[in-house]
């Protein structure tokens, strides 16, 4: 899957509670930490083309960190770390670091950075769909443009319900009664 819509899928399951960009952020770190030291150096050499790179022309450094950075194990290693040593209220948007991989397993082929979901206990890896298929990248941003619809209407009834409750309220723009 694209690294935005691992943010978003991201703070779409783990950011509600005032952690969105926390969500939003853990969502798209193993991605970050893994291609994005190579992604500033393209940058800053003046080598950055969009598209699919060649494989052969990414460095094992990007491999190794991708290994560690999309392995489940690292991802229990990061919430217990999280949980224990940063903050109990960040752990649930933390959560969104192991739906990205869950996410990548059955979205990435075996061609181009399959998930090492099991390093460094297996080798094992899926071949799924490739998440740069056209039709899966519609139906993939169609489930979320559904999941942030859903959220917000449910924010705006929420604060219906909120403004009832406290005795006031609040129509719609034109509907005063």
């Amino acid at each position: 899957m694209d690294i935005l819509a691992h943010g978003l899928w991201g703070g779409a399951a783990f950011g509600w509670k005032r952690k969105y960009g926390w969500a939003f952020l853990f969502g798209m770190l193993p991605d970050l930490s893994a291609f994005g030291p190579y992604f500033v150096y393209r940058i800053l050499s003046g080598t950055l083309k969009f598209g699919k790179p060649e494989i052969a022309s990414i460095p094992s450094a990007v491999f190794i960190a991708y290994n560690f950075s999309h392995s489940l194990f690292t991802a229990a290693a990061v919430l217990l770390l999280v949980r224990f040593a940063i903050s109990k209220e960040l752990f649930i948007s933390a959560c969104a670091y192991p739906l990205h991989i869950l996410c990548d397993i059955p979205t990435h082929d075996k061609t181009f950075f399959p998930t090492p979901f099991l390093f460094p206990v297996s080798d094992f890896r899926v071949n799924g769909i490739s998440w740069g298929n056209k039709y899966f990248m519609l139906i993939n941003y169609a489930a979320l443009l559904t999941a942030y619809f859903i959220y917000f209407r449910y924010k705006a009834k929420e604060k219906v319900r909120e403004n009832l409750s406290g005795g006031q309220i609040i129509f719609p723009a034109g509907r005063e009664q």
